[in-house]
């Protein structure tokens, strides 16, 4: 378990005030933000490499604030991995358990066993010069997983692989997670890691926490246009709320928002300026206006469209840009490229309103 109270951190003139969150014991946690957030501050924070102003670290229910790094049993892989060079992949593995009293032949086996996990045994012999960025990555981890530590930071581990070495050491990753039962802290630029690897995902900004949650609430109710635009959740309209006579409606809470040349039926619950986030999957793409109980309709033309293996993002001009989601095969039957013109069509609850 990971419990931060109230922390304060000072870094130079960058300041990381009010942090508290909780990773339960065995739980998964992400830290993501901008550059310069204050991600890898936090995590130093919790490793003990960086002493906070005010506030305190809570490991499985102790108070670590006052110790030192060897002794709170962390382990830590930075983003460069930080490997020995004149070591070979076995000697980087099995450096992570000197100083303790394992004995030669348990601290083998244990070098064999993470080796076997990882898919890295074929390589304990030879030079970590001589390896991949994936591979890497991997002799990184198990060293840091040798000790069986209680609790994993990550400061973003697949920065330096390409999209396939990611995708593979994500799924490897949850899979070590699971079998080491130990508590994960990982700092990412990438939302999609959150969804795939996270039961908490913490959106830092400027140094403080700007929404804390299950990585798929987040996703589907930003709390602000800024943790919006930054998770990609969809396109996010500034515009002005006003109120509907409700009598004839179905909703008592009809309202109107207005952006630029776009007017389109939300549920809000009072008036005034609002950011409404709509996301790709939600918007109906057609031809003609269609038929149904969606309460918003309106014209646009296609500026670009993105083909994502078996979806196709649609980049729209309806006034304002708005980006919509169909599977490729709807996009060719709807002959969709640059200069076509479509109807839009979405639903008033589709609408989050921040």
């Amino acid at each position: 378990m990971i419990r931060l109270e109230q922390l304060t951190v000072r870094v130079g003139d960058f300041v990381l005030r009010d942090i508290s969150f909780e990773i339960p014991a065995g739980g998964y946690g992400l830290l993501i933000g901008p550059s310069g957030s204050g991600k890898t501050t936090l995590l130093e924070t919790v490793a003990g490499h960086v002493t906070p102003l005010g506030g305190r670290v809570h490991l499985h229910g102790e108070d670590v604030t006052g110790l030192a790094p060897e002794r709170r049993g962390v382990g830590f892989v930075y983003q460069n991995y930080h490997l020995f060079p004149h070591l070979d992949v076995g000697g980087n593995i099995r450096y992570g358990l000197t100083g303790g009293t394992l004995p030669a032949e348990a601290r083998e086996a244990r070098v064999r066993e993470l080796a076997g996990l990882l898919g890295i045994e074929p390589l304990l012999g030879r030079s970590v010069r001589d390896l991949s960025g994936g591979e890497m990555q991997r002799v990184a981890l198990a060293r840091a997983l040798a000790p069986r530590p209680s609790i994993l930071l990550l400061d973003e581990p697949f920065a330096a692989v390409d999209p396939a070495t990611r995708h593979m050491l994500r799924r490897e990753l949850r899979e070590i997670h699971t079998h080491e039962q130990v508590t994960v802290l990982q700092v990412t630029h990438d939302f999609d890691e959150a969804l795939r690897l996270g039961d908490v995902v913490a959106v830092l900004a400027e140094g403080r926490i700007a929404q804390l949650g299950r990585p798929e609430e987040v996703f589907r109710f930003p709390n602000s246009a800024f943790v919006a635009r930054f998770i990609g959740t969809g396109t996010v309209l500034r515009g002005e709320v006003t109120r509907q006579d409700a009598t004839g409606t179905d909703s008592p809470f009809a309202a109107w928002l207005e952006s630029g040349p776009l007017r389109f039926e939300v549920v809000a619950e009072r008036e005034g300026t609002a950011h409404a986030v709509l996301r790709p999957e939600d918007l109906l793409l057609s031809r003609s206006p269609m038929p149904g109980s969606a309460r918003n309709q309106f014209p646009a033309v296609v500026s670009r469209v993105e083909r994502l293996g078996p979806i196709s993002y649609v980049h729209l001009d309806a006034g304002r840009p708005i980006t919509a989601a169909v599977t490729t095969a709807s996009a060719e039957e709807l002959g969709l490229k640059p200069g076509t013109e479509v109807v839009v069509t979405f639903k008033a609850t589709a609408i989050h309103l921040v």
